[in-house]
């Protein structure tokens, strides 16, 4: 684990979102395309990745293990004193007393979540994808494969009546995450084209980013605290780390050799922490954590069981995974139902929003 210690502004959270649920190699739920019920009609994109087979995934180049120097963020959170230079003589504050000012190193890693329930989002298209916490409004965004959203609460209450997602962000809409420093919403699809919005209405703030370096199949995306993107190329079963401009590749990481996840299909930065939740669904569905250089915190293991990082119930295909910084839970959703599970820390409840600025 990196060291973090500099006191940060408390003003937001970033969160990240998750990627697709599908998997090549015949899961049971799997499908070929992604239906919806209700009133919205069925997408006539792709299936989600959980469908999708190797055969689709093309790669320029070779992929390699990180062996880099440590984020750039990560230096920066070393430091005890404020960017005065002084000695800060406030308590540290996890965001719950002291508004201004937050210590990192006064909120501890999470290492594993417990289920504490699950809750319908009434979204139609049930192929639930992508999601974001928007820790400035402190609610929730959970968005489908095929372009419908809806804001929730943080107890799973919907905020709104179901919306669609900018066609700027579609077909196979498949990660989100949100940026606290320029608050807004960063939404990817399967052919790794960034789209970034208003965090609330969805609508375009920045005209559609093709990104390259020959990911393929864009299954996850979440903002490091180093603000480097990082993202789940579901195609090549790397995690691909980009500067935040979406210009230069910071590392690669192999995730079957390096973290022992196969298919991986989702990110999220935990609450309060570096480290990042990481998802796979083939040839099951598993969790494990990891540093922002791809070293294990947490060892994979499968969801549902009584193991860390996440025990007890869990959707058949998870995706959409995301943390709230507002009170350190984590949501999975399921893949091919309108349905989203809760998870809560098990190191206890924290207000670690401000601690997840990226310097």
């Amino acid at each position: 684990m990196l060291a973090r210690m500099l006191v940060l502004s408390l003003t937001s959270c970033v969160l990240a979102a998750c990627g697709d649920n599908g998997r090549p190699g015949g899961e049971a739920s799997a499908t070929t395309t992604a239906s919806t019920t209700g009133a919205t009609a069925s997408t006539t994109a792709e299936a989600p990745t959980s469908s999708s087979t190797s055969g689709d995934a093309t790669v320029s180049g070779t992929s390699t293990t990180s062996t880099g120097e440590a984020p750039t963020g990560t230096t920066a959170v070393t430091s005890t004193t404020a960017t005065t230079g002084e000695t800060s003589t406030s308590e540290p504050s996890t965001g719950t007393t002291e508004p201004n000012f937050c210590d990192p190193q006064a909120v501890a890693d999470t290492t594993a979540f417990t289920y504490v329930k699950k809750f319908d989002t009434g979204i139609p298209d049930k192929v639930l994808q992508a999601s974001f916490y928007n820790g400035d409004a402190d609610e929730v965004m959970i968005m489908s494969f095929s372009g419908k959203a809806r804001r929730f609460t943080t107890d799973g209450t919907p905020k709104g009546e179901v919306f669609d997602v900018p066609a700027e962000a579609l077909p196979q809409l498949d990660g989100a995450t949100y940026d606290a420093k320029l608050q807004r919403g960063l939404l990817i699809n399967q052919s790794c084209v960034l789209v970034e919005v208003d965090p609330i209405t969805l609508a375009v703030l920045e005209p559609p980013q093709q990104l390259g370096f020959g990911m393929s199949i864009c299954a996850g995306l979440a903002l490091g605290l180093d603000d480097n993107l990082y993202i789940a190329s579901y195609g090549t079963d790397e995690l691909v780390v980009l500067a935040r401009d979406g210009l230069s590749e910071v590392r690669r990481v192999d995730m079957p050799v390096q973290v022992g996840l196969t298919g991986f299909d989702g990110i999220a930065l935990i609450a309060g922490s570096e480290n990042f939740l990481v998802m796979s669904t083939a040839p099951d569905a598993r969790a494990a954590i990891i540093d922002p250089l791809g070293g294990v915190v947490a060892p994979a293991t499968k969801l549902g069981l009584a193991e860390a990082p996440l025990l007890g119930g869990a959707p058949m295909l998870p995706d959409a995974v995301l943390t709230l910084c507002g009170n350190g839970h984590a949501w999975l959703c399921e893949a091919y139902d309108a349905t989203c599970f809760d998870y809560a820390p098990d190191d206890g409840d924290k207000d670690a929003c401000g601690c997840l600025i990226p310097q």
